[in-house]
């Protein structure tokens, strides 16, 4: 299961806020009546969300963009598990710049970063979870650099990359081959 929010904070406007969101997971429908948009309005910050979003379009934002590696790092860093008796379920979340979004682009945004105009909160629910994001973001490069969720070659909680070549520009994954 897939869910996106977003907070409408007073000073921003609503329609432009739900039409970022809707740029990358069109099947958006919050389904609430902004009251007026004109400044300064006096209402408090809303959180608008919805469950069961499809990820067709977001996928094929991340391939068009050439990302997918970015996506798999982004998308699995706060990879966690809720158990129950019968079975085992991932979660995870992962915020996407609003200002982006609302020129058809994704963005990742650390959670520990202040962005300038929103983010959109995705979180994501299934038993396969890990298996999905390994897949959805698979590319041809893949054959010759293996990727896996949690792999060593994952950019790490504060955002910095994982160096492939040293400052000589020698390899440093796969140094046997």
């Amino acid at each position: 299961m897939v869910t996106v929010s977003t907070t409408l904070s007073a000073h921003e406007i609503g329609s432009k806020c739900i039409e970022a969101v809707q740029r990358i997971f069109p099947d958006f429908q919050p389904g609430i009546e902004l009251e007026s948009e004109e400044f300064p309005n006096h209402r408090d910050a809303i959180e608008i969300s919805q469950e069961g979003i499809a990820t067709d379009l977001f996928l094929e934002l991340l391939s068009e963009q050439r990302i997918l590696d970015t996506a798999l790092d982004a998308m699995s860093l706060n990879m966690g598990t809720t158990s129950t008796a019968d079975s085992t379920q991932y979660t995870t979340s992962f915020l996407i710049s609003r200002q982006a979004a609302l020129m058809g682009k994704v963005a990742f945004v650390l959670e520990s970063e202040r962005t300038v105009g929103g983010v959109i909160n995705v979180s994501m629910e299934s038993p396969d979870l890990t298996l999905w994001i390994q897949e959805a973001t698979w590319h041809p490069g893949r054959r010759d650099v293996p990727r896996s969720v949690g792999d060593e070659l994952s950019m790490r909680a504060d955002g910095a990359v994982t160096e492939w070549f040293d400052k000589k520009g020698r390899a440093t994954i796969h140094p046997d081959d």
